[in-house]
C-alpha cells in the first residue's frame, strides 16, 4: 500500500464520504485514491470554491469540511477563503501535497508555514511514513474538537512511500471525549439574575450560539420573566421573528425603531453572542447600558468595546438555569415591556420613496420575505445591497441565516452556498449575492449543475460595486469609478446549465422562487435593483440621513 492510498483510508475512518477541490500534482494521487475508495469528490473550477464549499458544508452539518488543493499557487488561490474559515471557527481540513525537498521547481514553491499562518491556521506536516497516520489523526483531532482550520501537507515523495508495516489508523473520533453541555455555575449566573431584577430597560440579545444550542424557547421565558425586549445578532437573525415583543439586529442593520429602544437599555444579557463591534456600532448603540454575556468559551477572547459582566455555559442549560432562579425570585415590574416601548414598537416607519432607476430592494426583499419556503436555508454574500437584505427580508425563526463575512471579503455567498446545498439534505438553498461578487466565481454556477445540487442564486445586480459607488460619492469622488455595463448574467447562467430568468417588478419574486424551488437544479433570478437607492445604513453612516427600516415580522404582532 502507497501512504496515498493509506491517507484516503483515513479520510473514510474520519466520516469524510465527500470531498471538495481542485486537481494538480501535489493532490493528484491523493484525488485518485479518494475516489477509489467512493469519496464523492466535487470538483469545481476554481480552488477557493473548493475551501469555501468545504467550510460551507461544516456550517450546514457541523461535520469536518475537507478541501484538497494543490501546492504553492493552488492554496494563494484558496488563502481568503482559509482565513474564512479560520476566523469563523469552521472545522476545515485542507489537504495539499508538499513539494519535495530539492526540488527545482521553484515557480511553483510558497512557503507552506507562512500561507498557514497568514490565513491564521494549524498547519500539521506529515513528516514521516511510520507517523503518518498519528499526525494525519491530529489534524483531525484539532479541526473536529478544537474547531480549528487546518492545512495538512503531505510532501509529494512520501505520498508514493510504501508502507512495509501497513497503515493502523484510529481516527480523531476514538480520542474524542467531549465534555457534555454545562450550564454556567449559580455564582456567575447570579450577578446577571441580579442585574436583571434591577434593571428598568433590559433587552437580551441571542446569536449563533443561541442557536445553535437551541436555546430559544429558554431565551423567550427568560424575557417575559425579566421584563426584557429581544433582539439577535446578525447572525441569530430571525430568531425571534414571530415574537411581539422583538426589536430585530442589534448594531449597523438595527430598524429604526429598534436604534430608538437601544439607546435607552440600561442593561444588555448578550447569549451566544459577541456583543463585539459590530452587534453594538462600537458600544454606541446602548452607550447607557451595562452588559453581561453567556458564551461557552472560558473567557471571552477580548473584553471587547463593553466589558461586563460574563458567564461560561452552554447557552440553552444557563439560561434554563436563569429562569429557574427567576422563579425562585420573580420580578415585580414589568422592566421593557411598557406601554411606551409597545408605541414606539409599533409606530409605523415613514415609508421611503420608491426607486425610480430599477426595482426597488427595500419592496424586493420586503416580497421575498412571503416567498421563502419555511425549509429553506438563506446564505447572504457581502456588499452595499446586504444591507437590505438584513433589514428587509423578514426570516421564520426555522430558517438558518448564514453570512460569510468573517473576513470582510465580497465573492462568498455562492462557493459557501454550494457546499449547503452539498450536505445532502434536500432542502431549498438560496443564495443572495450582489453582481460584481457573482462575477468572481459565476463559473461555479457550471460546478453546480455538473454535480447535480439544488440552488436558487439571486442577484442582486446594481451594475457596479455599489458598497464603493455609494462611498465614492460621499467622499466627493467620481460614483461611475464604481459602476459599469454588466453583462447578461441570464444568457451567462444558461450558457453555464442552469436555468435563469430577470424579474421585471417586484411582485415577480415570488412566483420565481416557486418555480426554481418546485423545479430543483440551478436557478438564476437576475433583480436588476436600482443603482441610486442606498440601504440605510449608508444613508445613515455616510450622508447624514434617516434610518427608515422597520422592525421585521414573519406575521402580525400580537399583545403579550
Amino acid at each position: 500500500m502507497k501512504l496515498y492510498q493509506a491517507i484516503a483510508d483515513g479520510l473514510l475512518a474520519e466520516g469524510c464520504d465527500r470531498a471538495f477541490g481542485l486537481m494538480g500534482d501535489g493532490n493528484m494521487p491523493l484525488w485518485a485514491a479518494m475516489v477509489d475508495r467512493g469519496v464523492q469528490m466535487v470538483s469545481t473550477r476554481h480552488e477557493a470554491t473548493a475551501v469555501g464549499m468545504a467550510d460551507g458544508y461544516h456550517r450546514a452539518t457541523g461535520k469536518v469540511g475537507v478541501a484538497t488543493v494543490t501546492w504553492g499557487p493552488g492554496l494563494t488561490q484558496a488563502m481568503t477563503q482559509m482565513l474564512t474559515a479560520a476566523r469563523h471557527g469552521s472545522a476545515v481540513v485542507v489537504l495539499t501535497g508538499l513539494m519535495p525537498k530539492g526540488s527545482r521547481d521553484v515557480h511553483q514553491f510558497v512557503d507552506h508555514d507562512r500561507i498557514a499562518a497568514l490565513a491564521e491556521m494549524e498547519h500539521h506536516v506529515i513528516s514521516s511514513a511510520d507517523d503518518a497516520a498519528a499526525q494525519m489523526a491530529e489534524a483531525f483531532h484539532a479541526a473536529r474538537n478544537r474547531k480549528q482550520a487546518v492545512l495538512l501537507s503531505v510532501p509529494l515523495d512520501l505520498q508514493y512511500a510504501d508502507l512495509e508495516w501497513g497503515f493502523d489508523y484510529r481516527p480523531s473520533t476514538d480520542f474524542g471525549f467531549p465534555v457534555p453541555p454545562q450550564a454556567a455555575p449559580d455564582a456567575a449566573l447570579e450577578p446577571i439574575r441580579q442585574a436583571l431584577v434591577e434593571a428598568e430597560r433590559p433587552v437580551i440579545i441571542a446569536g449563533r450560539g443561541a442557536r445553535q444550542s437551541e436555546a430559544r424557547d429558554a431565551i423567550i421565558a427568560l424575557a417575559e420573566a425579566s421584563g426584557a425586549l429581544l433582539a439577535t445578532s446578525l447572525l441569530g437573525k430571525g430568531l425571534f421573528s414571530d415574537q411581539p415583543w422583538d426589536i430585530g439586529i442589534a448594531g449597523s442593520f438595527a430598524s429604526a425603531p429598534g436604534e430608538h429602544l437601544f439607546a435607552e437599555a440600561d442593561f444588555v444579557l448578550g447569549i451566544g453572542a459577541q456583543l463585539g463591534h459590530y452587534t453594538s456600532e462600537g458600544g454606541f448603540l446602548f452607550p447607557s447600558a451595562t452588559v453581561a454575556r453567556i458564551d461557552l468559551a472560558p473567557l471571552p477572547s477580548a473584553l471587547g468595546p463593553l466589558p461586563g459582566l460574563y458567564a461560561s455555559g452552554d447557552a440553552r442549560l444557563s439560561v434554563e438555569r436563569l429562569n429557574a432562579l427567576f422563579a425562585a425570585s420573580p420580578r415585580q415590574t414589568p422592566g421593557y415591556r411598557t406601554d411606551a416601548a409597545r408605541a414606539i414598537i409599533d409606530t409605523p416607519v415613514a415609508a421611503p420613496e420608491p426607486a425610480g432607476d430599477g426595482l426597488d430592494p427595500r419592496q424586493l426583499f420586503t416580497a421575498l420575505s412571503e416567498a421563502l419556503p419555511r425549509n429553506a436555508r438563506v446564505i447572504c454574500g457581502v456588499g452595499h445591497f446586504w444591507g437590505f437584505v438584513n433589514m428587509y427580508l423578514a426570516l421564520p425563526p426555522t430558517i438558518p441565516f448564514h453570512s460569510g463575512y468573517d473576513a470582510g471579503a465580497i465573492a462568498q455567498g455562492l462557493i459557501q452556498a454550494l457546499g449547503v446545498a452539498a450536505d445532502g439534505s434536500g432542502a431549498p438553498t438560496l443564495v443572495i449575492e450582489g453582481d460584481g461578487s457573482l462575477l468572481c466565481h459565476i463559473q461555479e454556477i457550471e460546478t453546480a449543475v455538473r454535480h447535480g445540487l439544488s440552488l436558487v442564486v439571486l442577484v442582486a445586480n446594481d451594475n457596479g460595486f455599489g458598497a464603493e459607488v455609494h462611498k465614492l460619492r460621499a467622499k466627493g469622488m467620481n460614483p461611475a469609478l464604481g459602476s459599469w455595463t454588466g453583462p447578461d448574467l441570464v444568457a451567462i447562467a444558461r450558457s453555464l446549465g442552469a436555468e435563469a430568468t430577470a424579474l421585471e417588478s417586484e411582485d415577480q419574486i415570488g412566483a420565481a422562487i416557486e418555480r426554481a424551488v418546485t423545479a430543483g437544479g440551478v436557478h438564476l433570478i437576475d433583480m436588476r435593483v436600482s443603482p441610486t437607492t442606498m440601504t440605510d445604513t449608508y444613508t445613515k453612516l455616510h450622508f447624514g440621513g434617516e434610518n427608515r427600516a422597520p422592525i421585521l415580522r414573519v406575521q402580525p404582532a400580537v399583545s403579550a
